[in-house]
């Protein structure tokens, strides 16, 4: 009955459009005006134009939120709990006994995890540094003395350098036109 209802009320639309009387006509006679004016006044004058589609930059954005969620959000649900439960440090007095270790300095829970779990001891850090000052303390003072002996060695001329090459005394006999046979041939 419904749909009977329906379609009573369209037959009145039907009856009064170009379906029903008129379109033969102006079909068949040809390029009419009337046929030329009517697909003019029923368009809007604008052209589509042909562009790129959206879906791969959607896709991609959507996964990208997606794997920022998935990892994201553990770690804001971690930091919240530690802001939220734990707290920042309170400044108390503290026993003569004790010493606090390097990673209760800090005021923050999530900063106080990270040095101590994740950072280097700051001691150790320190040692290192002064280590390295050490090392390249004595390297400079190696290339000091270094110099300074090749200089006393140029100026005495009165020592045979590790760079020396002793001549056996029959190559300083020969002339220099057998020393190049001798050489050419022995290869």
């Amino acid at each position: 009955m419904i749909v009977h209802s329906k379609l009573i009320n369209l037959v009145p639309v039907i009856a009064k459009s170009n379906l029903r009387h008129g379109l033969k006509e102006k079909v068949s006679k040809g390029l009419n005006s009337n046929i030329n004016y009517n697909q003019l006044r029923h368009s809007h004058a604008r052209t589509m134009f042909i562009r790129p589609g959206k879906f791969y930059t959607k896709k991609y954005f959507d996964s990208l939120h997606f794997h920022f969620c998935l990892a994201g959000l553990p770690f804001f649900l971690f930091i919240a709990y530690q802001n939220f439960f734990v707290g920042p440090a309170i400044l108390n007095d503290i026993p003569e006994d004790y010493e606090p270790r390097y990673w209760e300095y800090h005021k923050n829970p999530i900063k106080r995890f990270m040095s101590r779990y994740i950072f280097e001891i700051p001691e150790r850090a320190y040692e290192r540094n002064l280590h390295f000052i050490y090392v390249e303390g004595c390297k400079q003072k190696m290339r000091n003395l270094e110099k300074k002996v090749k200089t006393m060695m140029k100026e005495n001329q009165d020592y045979k350098a590790w760079y020396y090459v002793p001549v056996p005394k029959e190559t300083l006999e020969m002339n220099k036109v057998e020393f190049i046979l001798i050489i050419i041939l022995s290869k």
